[in-house]
């Protein structure tokens, strides 16, 4: 048997809130999960994802947990917070076996959770301040899911039952969910502010703390995605986070750290201020607790909300669930104090593996359980590479990863993930096996949900077709949208072009090096020059013969080519260590010229594209972008200066 549940897209990534992706992944997660145990529980056995150990026991932690409260009535520890379960796998299951039980049991779990959220928060509200709420609920709730299955060997074949687009969405009139567009807000109210926002208020006063925003009108399914994790030990059997790291928080997460350690009396002064505006728990990363470890008096800053810690956010009185605003100028004076600010960029992770089904269909030998196992192995090394570099694992199971970094990290983040991928496949000898991965670096300001629809388009369209796969993708996102992109296989990255010397154990990859190059220098007394990036775009336009009627997307494709005007990439180099050494004219001491030309000519060969096609690896083969360079200089300042 072949089972699938969805929308994916359509309920994870339809997110305004770190939470609500948080959430939405864990249920997605746990729904399956359910569907998985009606298998297992009618002697079925699934056999992809790999669920079980090396002694035939379940051994997944949503699976097990699940297996464990419905046979023993108990709750297994450490419990489950993290979604490890596709929302597809496949089964053997007996000649007798009813498909329905796996649609059944996702149903019941639905419906019960959905329950205890209507009963708990929006009966008393519906009841006395909306209009036909339990119509809208109870037709969203029934009508969302989109559950397919098939019986058969055939792999392809879940693929072509999905096809037919047998699933029919409800039909949704009136105003519509600030979250999920395309459903009916709650309400019931339609082109009357007046009744709606009251229903809202009222609401939003049911509810602890600020889960609701002013401007926020959900349907069903959101507030469901919104709320359930309050009421996840009654409903699911165990508790789950209720405050999930900000973007804000994110951002802030090494300058917390560095704040704690090197100044902690302002540290301290600044969280006893701000009193009681504490969500956050800054001792799951671990350079916060690190400095936390050396300074405890001074822990209480890393237990703040994120908003905390940039004056943007602190004078946005939406964002507080109450009148404070005394204490928040005074944040803002000491923030000002302070002087140094945190970086306001994040980092999402998103990594996939490429061609999984084509790998399965080949694999006939062992009908998918050496593939199978190989990602089961990768699964379980995920955390553990996450939280190493300070970030928080969304979901991760089978071949996908979706991750929350500081800006710092997120590129070492991916390297690592990179390279267990391939080390668990080459263990199960299988070598063709590649991932690509996508990093957007958003503003923490930037709409949450529109950077999840650009991740997700950037892994398919970037990283996957324009680059060949076994790539990666790389965007800056800042307050008014995507403002550069580059994309590179892994291979243009991390082979070492040998000019630069590694400096720990990790793997290190070439924009980290040339990052930590601009921005410490050999000596650490500075190498960063802003001007220097700013300069050399005028002088890439020139290499590539610019013309003012000439598209630049044509244009850049003679860019040091035939009609450029330098033709060697020689003289391109010497012409961008001259144009560096003249933006340092004025500091005494320096590198030497052989030592700057080694790294022009590594940040060259970031500024040109590198891609697959046919099989055929060119490496810093393309046109002249400076969007390398620019990259490079983002990542140096951290934002704080652009």
């Amino acid at each position: 048997m072949h089972f699938t549940l969805g929308p994916v897209q359509g309920f994870v990534a339809q997110a305004r809130r770190t939470r609500d992706l948080y959430a939405g992944s864990f249920l997605l997660s746990y729904l399956a999960g359910q569907a998985m145990y009606a298998v297992i529980k009618d002697r079925g056995r699934i056999i992809f994802p790999d669920v079980y150990d090396e002694k035939d026991e379940v051994s997944d932690p949503i699976l097990k947990a699940i297996k464990t409260m419905n046979e023993e009535k108990k709750i297994i520890a450490p419990v489950p917070k993290i979604g490890t379960l596709p929302n597809r796998f496949k089964a053997q299951v007996p000649g007798d076996f009813d498909p329905g039980l796996c649609r059944q049991a996702v149903l019941d779990s639905w419906r019960s959770i959905a329950a205890e959220v209507w009963k708990r928060y929006v009966s008393k509200v519906a009841e006395e301040n909306g209009k036909g709420v339990k119509e809208i609920w109870d037709r969203q709730v029934e009508g969302f899911w989109e559950i397919n299955w098939v019986i058969g060997e055939d792999n392809s074949l879940l693929d072509r039952r999905k096809n037919w687009r047998s699933h029919v969405p409800t039909v949704e009139a009136g105003d519509k969910c600030t979250v999920m567009g395309n459903l009916q807000e709650l309400s019931g109210y339609i082109r009357t502010q007046k009744e709606q926002r009251k229903f809202w208020e009222t609401l939003r006063k049911e509810l602890p703390g600020l889960e609701l925003r002013p401007d926020e009108r959900l349907c069903a399914v959101a507030l469901i995605k919104r709320l359930y994790p309050l009421v996840a030990k009654e409903t699911i059997g165990w508790e789950l986070p209720r405050y999930y790291p900000s973007t804000s928080y994110m951002a802030a997460v090494h300058w917390i750290a560095r704040t704690i350690e090197q100044k902690p009396d302002w540290a301290e002064k600044f969280a006893d201020r701000a009193g009681k505006m504490n969500r956050e728990y800054g001792a799951r990363f671990q350079c916060i607790a690190a400095a936390m470890d050396k300074q405890p008096r001074a822990a209480g800053l890393a237990r703040l909300d994120g908003n905390c810690f940039y004056a943007s956010t602190l004078e946005n009185d939406r964002l507080w669930p109450e009148d404070n605003s005394v204490r928040r100028e005074e944040l803002r004076e000491l923030l000002r104090e302070y002087g140094e600010k945190p970086s306001p960029f994040y980092a999402l992770l998103l990594m996939d593996g490429d061609q999984l089904g084509a790998l399965l269909q080949a694999d006939k030998e062992s009908d998918g359980a050496q593939i199978s196992r190989a990602l089961l192995d990768f699964s379980k090394q995920v955390g553990e590479n996450v939280q190493a570099h300070n970030g928080i694992t969304i979901y991760a199971g089978g071949d996908d990863v979706l991750a929350l970094l500081p800006l710092e990290d997120a590129l070492a983040a991916a390297v690592a993930l990179h390279n267990s991928y391939k080390a668990v496949f080459q263990n199960a000898a299988i070598e063709k096996a590649t991932i690509s991965g996508t990093i957007i670096y958003a503003h923490h300001h930037a709409p949450l949900k529109s950077v999840l629809a650009k991740l997700h388009d950037l892994l398919d369209k970037v990283a996957k077709d324009e680059t060949g796969r076994d790539s990666l993708a790389v965007c800056v996102w800042k307050g008014a949208g995507p403002v550069l992109t580059w994309s590179a296989p892994w291979a243009a990255l991390l082979e070492e072009p040998g000019c630069l010397e590694q400096t720990n154990q990790e793997q290190s990859n070439l924009i980290d090096q040339l990052v930590d190059a601009f921005v410490a220098g050999d000596n650490k007394t500075g190498e960063y020059n802003s001007s220097f990036f700013y300069n050399i775009r005028s002088r890439f336009e020139i290499l590539a013969d610019e013309k003012k009627d000439t598209d630049r997307a044509s244009s850049r494709l003679t860019a040091g080519g035939e009609q450029g005007l330098l033709k060697k990439e020689e003289d391109i180099v010497k012409l961008l260590t001259a144009e560096y050494l003249k933006s340092r004219a004025r500091e005494e001491g320096g590198l030497s010229t052989d030592m700057v030309e080694k790294r022009m000519r590594n940040l060259l060969r970031l500024c040109r594209r590198s891609w697959r096609e046919n099989g055929s690896l060119l490496i810093a083969k393309g046109p002249l972008t400076v969007d390398g360079a620019l990259l490079v200089r983002f990542l140096a300042t951290k934002g704080v200066r652009d």
